[in-house]
């Protein structure tokens, strides 16, 4: 029995290409569900909603799973730590989907951190989990060139397809013996998840590290800066491009206000200069 483990709308669309690729699902580990909106409205998780639309089985507690025939897990943002008793639980183990080649950037955070140190390409590493973040032995990685304009969200979509893409044969070539797993070597380091505080643009650095933050904290927390309308008030900087090695602004938000393009904003607010 093949188990996926997923809990956000990445996990959902993951498993959706995968299923469509010919990968056979037969049971979906996700989370219950929870209010949101205004209204706290009471939502089902969007990896469950796949799991629905494909008829496939689905428990929203790891406490639920059952230990008989459990063959492979696979993971793709489950936000959940796994602990050893239910890993143990799988006879084959079970793979996460990782996107970073590891042990570079483990964490939270491979996708904007590539963005961030100007990576011309971007990994993914698929791998057995153990009780340590991101520390378990690798099974396949594979590159997938960057054009050096994607954002965070464009980057995790264009990996979950190339992912979804190439699981089937991993996995079946993992069951049969074709592939084994190997330590992780190399230079270890960490991603952490980006946080507003740390997203505020240093107009000291050069243009290029500066559309670099723009990029990865898209589309959150997002880069931000303060200017003065005359009090002081935060502008956000969505998404911007760089011509001469100087940034250009394309789309920003002032606090409080919706998303304008860069020129509607110097429309209402010519005085107002970034820097």
């Amino acid at each position: 029995m093949l188990v996926f483990f997923g809990t956000s709308q990445r996990s959902a669309k993951f498993l959706e290409l995968a299923i469509q690729n010919g990968l056979d699902v037969e049971l979906v580990v996700s989370a219950p569900p929870k209010p949101t909106g205004k209204k706290q409205i009471l939502t089902e998780n969007p990896t469950v909603l796949t799991a629905k639309e494909f008829k496939i089985d689905f428990i929203t507690s790891l406490e639920k799973l059952k230990p008989d025939h459990l063959v492979l897990g696979l993971i793709l943002d489950f936000n959940k730590i796994i602990p050893g008793q239910i890993i143990n639980l799988f006879k084959m183990g079970i793979i996460n989907v990782h996107f970073s080649k590891l042990p570079e950037y483990r964490g939270p955070a491979p996708v904007q951190y590539t963005i961030l140190n100007g990576g011309k390409r971007a990994w993914i590493t698929y791998y057995l989990i153990n009780e340590k973040v991101d520390a378990g032995q690798i099974l396949k990685q594979t590159p997938l060139d960057l054009d050096l304009t994607e954002n965070t969200e464009d980057l995790y979509q264009k990996l979950i397809t190339k992912a979804s893409g190439e699981i089937k044969a991993i996995v079946q070539d993992y069951l049969d013996g074709k592939i084994s797993p190997v330590p992780q070597t190399g230079t270890l380091s960490m991603s952490h998840k980006l946080k507003s505080e740390n997203c505020q643009i240093d107009w000291s650095k050069p243009a290029v590290e500066i559309e670099r933050l723009i990029r990865a904290a898209y589309p959150e927390p997002t880069a931000w800066t303060f200017v003065q309308i005359p009090l002081e008030k935060r502008l956000k900087i969505l998404k911007a491009h760089l011509e001469n090695q100087k940034l250009v602004p394309d789309q920003v938000q002032l606090e409080g206000k919706k998303p304008v393009t860069w020129k509607q904003f110097q429309e209402g607010y010519p005085s107002v200069a970034l820097s």
